[in-house]
């Protein structure tokens, strides 16, 4: 049987099977990325707490490249080199007004504000850029850029388009945000909504506690079998499509470890589908607290940031609560969730039933 691959109509980030390699980096691919520390003329790295580039560095890329170790079950071939000293910025850390939202123009002058003093860098050999400010700096989130199209030019000429501009977020989210922000560098969606519809209880409604490409601090925030398999972590002979009109078994086996059957595929048409996967609480996800099926729709249509990608609870017309010690949506053993005609239940053990119409 020929796998159903989603297909998106739309250029930003999205949930279909194919990355944008125009845009993004080839998760297959080795990968060689560097790693810049920048202080202000008004907040100097010699006198802050942490005065040492390294500290940045095992902070979030030390941390980071471990998380992916997990994630990716070693696949991931990313080589991470440390600018062992300080560059400083023009001008002060608040001139840049790097708040939470920023507009494109913002965030490309900061990120040229740091390739110019670095003009003893030669940015072009590098595939990927991060860019992580002094401890107290006023820059509280860390946004990526990914525009391997549209490269920002340092003065000394050379170019770079893939870029992630650490804040403050980086002290209590460390590694697991130097995984979801390196997930964007890489063609994933952020899974948390942008806005939140009346009626919703939060921005998270739609994933729930899983995958860190939604809620960081997820209670299981290993990514969804689906990325995997997008980034090619998972291979297609890991993966089994349910046919129409029939009843199937399928024994999978978890996402946390290498190995076996890892996703069951339920395609409506060329753009929208179910996902069924097994969670357990191992590596990454060893707080989730009990195993069970994870069931979520794929919708290639919507945007990044407005719910491409649901978890589908047992329970009808509901919206997951979002509780770091409860894992909402997960099937466990014995519970079954139905949708648009097609029935996944949970025999045990990652085993599960998938019957669907014609």
């Amino acid at each position: 049987m020929n796998m159903t691959k989603y297909t998106s109509p739309l250029d930003d980030l999205n949930a279909g099977f194919a990355i944008d390699l125009d845009t993004a980096a080839d998760a297959r691919a080795e990968l060689k990325a560097l790693f810049l520390c920048v202080d202000f003329p008004n907040r100097r790295a010699a006198e802050s707490k942490h005065p040492e580039p390294k500290f940045y560095y095992d902070l979030l890329a030390g941390e980071g490249l471990e998380v992916f170790r997990q994630i990716s079950y070693g696949r991931l071939r990313l080589d991470v080199e440390l600018a062992d000293r300080w560059y400083t910025m023009p001008k002060c850390d608040a001139d840049y007004e790097m708040e939470r939202v920023i507009t494109w123009e913002m965030h490309r002058n900061y990120i040229k504000d740091a390739l110019d003093a670095a003009q003893d860098i030669d940015f072009g050999q590098y595939d990927i850029l991060y860019i992580a400010p002094v401890e107290g700096s006023a820059v509280p989130y860390s946004p990526t850029m990914t525009a391997k199209s549209w490269p920002v030019e340092a003065a000394n000429g050379s170019k770079i388009g893939l870029v992630v501009t650490f804040g403050a977020d980086m002290y209590f989210r460390r590694g697991k945000l130097f995984a979801h922000e390196n997930g964007h560098i890489l063609g994933l969606p952020d899974l948390y909504l942008y806005d939140v519809p009346a009626g919703i209880r939060d921005c998270f409604a739609h994933c729930g506690t899983y995958d860190l490409m939604g809620l960081i601090e997820a209670l299981a925030p290993d990514y969804l079998a689906y990325h995997k398999w997008r980034l090619g972590w998972i291979d297609d002979d890991q993966t089994a499509e349910a046919a129409r009109g029939e009843v199937g078994t399928f024994a999978l086996t978890p996402i946390e470890v290498p190995g076996g059957l890892k996703l069951v595929n339920i395609p409506l048409d060329g753009e929208n589908g179910y996902i069924a996967e097994y969670r357990t609480p191992t590596g990454l996800d060893e707080k989730l607290g009990a195993d069970g099926v994870l069931v979520y729709r794929i919708s290639a249509k919507v945007p990044n940031g407005m719910g491409c990608v649901t978890v589908i609870p047992p329970e009808p017309e509901k919206y997951l609560a979002l509780d770091t010690h409860t894992p909402d949506g997960l099937l466990l053993a014995g519970q079954s969730v139905e949708r648009e005609g097609i029935r996944v239940t949970h025999l045990g053990g990652g085993r599960i039933e998938v019957s669907r119409a014609e």
